[in-house]
């Protein structure tokens, strides 16, 4: 059967970042919500005679951007965003907690302090912190402070497991350029027979703005990738939409 001439798309998309150095796949995005593809160029007039309509246009300046929206956070996808590789291992963070002082003013914390890391415990009234408890212990994951019954906040640094996984933004480091491959299907609009079809941006570079939202309500957080199509080296073919084969 003929590849359709006239068909309509609405798919998410599974977009495939490639390196422009060996051509290796870094990460496949099969979680979208959107892939936005927007093409623009500017046309100067010349303008005169009476009226000074328009005579002729001159384009030039093509411009081409992608968005990406996925509904889960990738970490590989993270590090391309930021330019920083993600770095594997354990690492002390500052936790926080609110305990009840029980029999002989022990209490026993969710973490566990870390081998010469700091803390301090304070007094707690409802949400206001108090008076800082300055003879309390912490030894490992036991509390001693105040009498049975108090509540207190105890802030502490803790080491967190092996397997952890740090994303950096550095003042030094910036997203870089990939090929992204792009694949989607297609309905012919007189078979109603869906067709593999594969967007190709052969140059894209990351911009470097993106948002990191924390939110308690509404939608849960999307990451999205916004990403500049530029002319590849040795060509003009900024993008390309490829359409094949039926779905099997």
């Amino acid at each position: 059967m003929a590849t359709p001439k006239r068909w309509a798309v609405r798919e998410a998309a599974d977009v495939t970042f490639y390196s422009l150095v060996d051509g290796s796949p870094i990460v496949t995005l099969n979680t979208l919500k959107m892939t936005d593809v927007e093409t623009t160029g500017e046309t100067v007039y010349a303008q005169g005679g009476r009226g000074n309509a328009k005579l002729v246009g001159f384009s030039s300046n093509r411009e081409a951007t992608m968005t990406l929206q996925d509904a889960i956070f990738d970490n590989a996808a993270m590090a391309m965003l930021t330019g920083n590789e993600i770095i594997d291992g354990s690492k002390t963070i500052q936790k926080f907690e609110d305990v009840i002082i029980g029999t002989g003013g022990t209490a026993t914390i969710a973490g566990s302090l870390a081998a010469g890391g700091d803390f301090s415990v304070f007094e707690l009234d409802g949400n206001v912190i108090g008076a800082e408890l300055s003879t309390a212990t912490l030894v490992g994951s036991t509390l001693t402070a105040g009498a049975e019954g108090d509540r207190v906040r105890v802030y502490y640094e803790m080491d967190t497991p092996a397997d952890t996984q740090t994303i950096t933004v550095t003042s030094d480091k910036f997203g870089g350029s990939f090929k992204v491959v792009a694949d989607v299907l297609v309905r012919d609009e007189l078979t109603k027979k869906d067709y593999y079809a594969q967007f190709i941006a052969h140059n894209a570079k990351i911009e470097d703005s993106f948002t990191f939202s924390f939110s308690p309500d509404g939608d849960p957080s999307v990451l999205d990738i916004p990403l500049e199509l530029l002319k590849p080296a040795g060509s003009t073919t900024m993008w390309e939409f490829v359409i094949y084969g039926d779905e099997e």
